[in-house]
């Protein structure tokens, strides 16, 4: 059962195919980028180290 609600994502039919994003969305992209890099970037707390090693 296949339902069709929107066009897949490789459908470069649409008419914003051929945009660029927006100063807005760019800065938004920005900033979730890095929110991203800075969650991978931080250390596990000892504490929280301790507790899964006697989960094991």
């Amino acid at each position: 059962m296949s339902s069709k609600t929107g066009s897949p994502r490789g459908d470069s039919s649409g008419k914003d195919a051929d945009k660029k994003p927006s100063a807005k969305g760019q800065d938004v992209n920005g900033a979730l980028r890095r929110a991203y890099e800075s969650t991978v970037d931080e250390t596990i707390p000892d504490s929280l180290l301790d507790l899964l090693k006697k989960l094991d």
